[in-house]
């Protein structure tokens, strides 16, 4: 029987501290004057102590697997191998 392969998207890999909810004030352009509420974010516990910034300089500059590519026309996805993760953290401790 075949296994199939498990994928990290970068919210499951990177962490992120909570945000509290703003009131965004547009001071230029079509819309000044203006307000848009901008909504509260939970704190998110990746794998990795890390932001998603961080996570893709790191696969930019070699420090980090490398992301793949799924799904069809317009459907595409940026993913992670699980496998891939794993080993990296690995070879870290």
């Amino acid at each position: 029987m075949q296994t199939q392969e498990q994928y990290y998207r970068v919210k499951q890999i990177a962490s992120a501290p909570a945000t509290p909810e703003k009131i965004h004030v547009y001071k230029t352009g079509a819309n000044v004057g203006k307000t848009r509420k901008i909504k509260a974010k939970p704190a998110r516990q990746g794998l990795l102590p890390v932001s998603e910034k961080t996570i893709w300089e790191w696969s930019r500059d070699g420090r980090f697997p490398k992301p793949i590519r799924l799904g069809g026309a317009g459907g595409k996805v940026t993913v992670w191998r699980a496998s891939d993760i794993q080993k990296w953290i690995e070879e870290r401790d």
